[in-house]
């Protein structure tokens, strides 16, 4: 983007006041020519300061607003469910529920509470997926029935300026919203 805004904008612009320039330079009186120099000179020092200034604010501005990049090491850890993202009773529950690692081993190990206050654990390898900006990651094989119904499916990685969180499709649920602790 920067190229061919430079290419196609500032290029152009630049050859026509670097013309314009020459022709003030040759048109002013042999008196005049030094002001003139100086004066076209402080006017490119000026410019390109700017210049420079406005690129770095945009490159500041574009690194606070874009989506955080999300590493192997971000990913590793302990997940619950988001009660922020579907709040209620339902919410509560599942986040009482359901918990989630991901481990350095890379698997999935997803806890599930049963009705007798047992805890159940489902274990799911994953894949990394390669040549990607971020660390992502699928489940070998999709739409596995013998799978707990949350991880019938890989989840889908949703990535914020400070902050990352995974969301699952269940048959029963509907999205399920998991959040790193």
């Amino acid at each position: 983007m920067g190229g061919f805004l430079f290419m196609i904008v500032l290029g152009p612009l630049f050859i026509l006041s670097v013309l314009t320039s020459g022709l003030v330079i040759l048109f002013s009186g042999k008196g005049k020519r030094k002001a003139a120099v100086r004066v076209i000179l402080m006017m490119y020092g000026v410019g390109s300061g700017l210049l420079i200034l406005g690129g770095m604010t945009l490159v500041t501005v574009s690194s606070i607003t874009s989506p955080m990049s999300v590493d192997r090491s971000d990913v590793i850890g302990t997940y619950k469910v988001d009660r922020n993202m579907f709040a209620g009773p339902q919410g509560n529950w599942q986040h009482d529920h359901f918990t989630m690692t991901i481990t350095d081993e890379d698997t999935l190990i997803l806890k599930s509470l049963d009705i007798n206050g047992a805890w159940h654990e489902y274990r799911r390898p994953i894949i990394p997926v390669q040549g990607v900006h971020s660390y992502l990651w699928r489940f070998s094989t999709e739409g596995d029935g013998t799978m707990h119904h949350l991880l019938m499916n890989t989840p889908t990685l949703h990535r914020q300026q400070w902050s990352f969180y995974y969301s699952f499709q269940s048959p029963r649920f509907g999205t399920v919203f998991f959040r790193k602790e």
